[in-house]
């Protein structure tokens, strides 16, 4: 009996355990596009193996937001959230972004992809980054996209963090189809920042050709000049 008894402590011992490092989930996101989206490059191919596709948002200390002109800090200030890649929840010959992910009762994550330690806040605007390289050299492109106006979302639940207290069983569904903000790149007809060679037309995603370190440099340069312009004329007047 006292055998019998120690086994049952044993496998209760176990099972604490497992309760214990199992991350408690609050609510699941479905996210991705239609099937046969249009899904296309600069010069309107359409986005192939080699690209991927993170959820995520930045680090914004000292008020420091992504734009197209400081595209050097992105990585360093990125906290992913979820990513989808070839036969990962991308189907290149389907042309469709279909995967999920869970969003914890710790406003953690349960992808593979995250750091377990980071904390994804309540509220927290949410970005989707389109590459098919982070390495800036080479043919490079890139899109970064977020859902800017919330309240006119075809799919229940904006792109921005849920609260974590939720409940288990909660879900949302965050599609390409309500993304209006493009940082770089274009989103749903309208091509935002960026240099291209095509204009498809009717697009959901268009990446942008994202320039070397050099060429980055320059285009720092000429939107600081032209801020200043701006300020002098506005002194001026």
């Amino acid at each position: 009996m006292k055998q019998k008894n120690s086994i049952t402590t044993v496998a209760a011992a176990i099972l604490w355990l497992c309760a214990i490092a199992a991350p408690v989930s609050a609510s699941t996101i479905f996210w991705g596009s239609k099937q046969n989206d249009t899904l296309v490059d600069s010069a309107g191919n359409s986005l192939d193996a080699s690209y991927q596709f993170e959820l995520g948002y930045f680090n914004t200390s000292s008020g420091w937001a992504p734009t197209s002109l400081n595209i050097s800090e992105w990585e360093s200030r990125w906290i992913i959230f979820d990513k989808a890649s070839f036969g990962l929840g991308w189907d290149p010959t389907n042309r469709e972004i279909n995967t999920s992910v869970d969003h914890t009762s710790t406003s953690g994550s349960t992808s593979s992809s995250a750091n377990p330690a980071s904390v994804f806040t309540q509220g927290a605007t949410v970005y989707l980054w389109v590459y098919n390289s982070k390495t800036l050299v080479g043919d490079v492109e890139w899109a970064l996209l977020c859902d800017s106006d919330k309240g006119a979302n075809v799919f229940p639940g904006a792109w921005e963090f849920p609260d974590p207290s939720l409940q288990s069983g909660e879900s949302f569904d965050w599609q390409t189809r309500d993304l209006d903000t493009a940082i770089l790149g274009g989103v749903n007809g309208v091509q935002g920042p960026g240099a291209y060679s095509v204009d498809p037309g009717v697009f959901v995603i268009q990446t942008h050709v994202v320039p070397e370190p050099g060429s980055a440099l320059l285009m720092i340069i000429a939107g600081m000049g032209l801020a200043r312009r701006r300020r002098a004329q506005s002194y001026q007047v």
